[in-house]
């Protein structure tokens, strides 16, 4: 099956700090992340978005994507037991969600070569 990889291009709440929220950041991405998931917050050196964040998922397939985001915008009830039995990895999510603006330019992608 081929590998998904979803990017989220981040923008940060009015008066929200860069510093801590690239410090919640490498706390999520060294904590559990759902089966099958890996995450990446990357920092734009140089372009149009020189400066902005992008949140990187890369899932090993639709399957392993699916099981926690059936379609889009919609979660599992997966999502629910994963934070009940990984509540540090959770609570840093929702720190890095108050961080960042509402608005959120996401797309998946599906590998068709490497």
């Amino acid at each position: 099956m081929a590998r998904v990889v979803g990017l989220h291009e981040i923008e940060l709440r009015p008066g929200a700090d860069p510093a801590e929220f690239e410090r919640v950041a490498a706390e999520v991405v060294s904590l559990p992340m759902f089966e099958g998931w890996t995450t990446r917050l990357l920092k734009g050196e140089r372009g149009v978005r020189a400066g902005k964040y992008l949140l990187v998922f890369e899932i090993v397939d639709r399957e392993a994507r699916d099981r926690y985001f059936p379609a889009e915008h919609q979660g599992s009830d997966e999502i629910g037991r994963f934070d009940e039995q990984n509540r540090q990895a959770a609570d840093a999510w929702e720190r890095l969600h108050a961080l960042r603006a509402d608005s959120d330019i996401a797309t998946d992608y599906v590998v068709v070569a490497e």
